[in-house]
């Protein structure tokens, strides 16, 4: 079984995994801000806030509520590309953003809270895999106080889908970070074919004695994230619990999720905000749900109305991957 309990150590604590990691970005609501304003009192475990918000809406560095934060490196909010949990594109014009303000928000990051940050990436840029895990490493060196979480992205721009192959050719030198990254899009072209690199990437880290989570980006509904799980992955994070809500296993419209739980009368404000709260308290539900699949050995009842379609797609990746699985 792939799926594990697995272990990020601060200098105050060390916080287990699986993890579902609700994300915070200009990008799906330009008033970001509010939500964490509103959402400070329900959320307990980390979140993920993006560098670029922090340096133009500096409000939001004075967060206290969570017990660990994944700081972004800010790439996503510069690019316009559609992601697959957007509905639209957004009308703002990305600001200038480079590695040198990322780390003029790090160098002055408060420390109060224990903070994941994440190793600089934009999408213009493609380099080998040796080389973002050189610069990376030469990144985290100077920034002890940080954990790290290496996001490892496709080595060419024509190239879509990272070569999972070329990462585990480098598989020793991911020893020196606490998380290794990927993105959901650029992780596989299908499902299957994710779970099946994500596979991989475990039974050759496993292979080579390196215990360390994987970290899905864009990856936080009810559906993806326990299949992405259940081949090795730990940490999951993106922004559909802000665009959706969860019903029954199921990230859905907002407003047909009106008609489904909530009373007709509801006013928008009050729907969506309605909306963020009960998603919060879904992703704890699976987050439970993936904790209990793994002290029960892989029962995949737990994960109740979706049990029956996790199961079979475990069972798809067992005639893919082999005996290795």
């Amino acid at each position: 079984m792939l799926a594990k309990v697995r272990f990020v150590k601060t200098s105050q604590e060390t916080i287990t995994t699986p993890l579902l990691v609700p994300a915070f970005s200009s990008r799906a609501d330009p008033h970001i801000e509010r939500i964490l304003k509103f959402t400070k009192e329900f959320i307990t475990e980390p979140i993920l806030i993006s560098a670029y918000d922090v340096y133009y809406k500096k409000s939001i560095k004075d967060i206290t509520f969570p017990e660990m934060i994944f700081l972004d490196s800010g790439g996503y909010e510069c690019i316009k590309d559609l992601c697959y949990s957007q509905v639209y594109y957004s009308k703002d014009k990305p600001k200038k953003w480079d590695i040198k303000l990322y780390s003029k928000v790090l160098n002055s990051w408060p420390r109060k809270i224990s903070t994941i940050a994440i190793s600089y990436d934009h999408y213009r840029s493609r380099k080998t895999i040796t080389k973002q895990i050189s610069e990376a490493k030469n990144f985290f060196k100077r920034r002890t106080y940080f954990l790290s979480d290496v996001l490892l992205k496709p080595e060419k721009k024509r190239q879509g889908i990272i070569e999972v192959d070329s990462v585990i050719n480098q598989i020793d030198s991911l020893k020196d970070f606490d998380i290794i990254g990927f993105t959901e899009k650029e992780i596989g072209d299908s499902v299957l074919d994710r779970m099946t690199n994500i596979a991989k990437l475990r039974i050759a880290m496993d292979k080579a004695n390196i215990n360390k989570p994987i970290h899905i980006f864009g990856s936080l509904d009810p559906i993806s994230a326990p299949l992405y799980f259940i081949s090795g992955a730990d940490i999951f994070d993106s922004l559909t619990w802000i665009r959706f809500s969860y019903f029954n296993g199921m990230a859905i419209y907002k407003n047909n999720y009106a008609v489904l739980k909530q009373p007709l009368e509801y006013k928008t404000g009050r729907l969506i905000c309605q909306s963020y709260v009960d998603n919060i308290n879904s992703l704890k539900f699976l987050q439970m749900q993936m904790k209990k699949y793994i002290s029960t050995d892989g029962d995949f009842k737990v994960f109740e109305s979706n049990s029956n379609s996790i199961e079979k797609a475990y069972q798809a990746l067992k005639t893919k991957i082999g005996e290795e699985l």
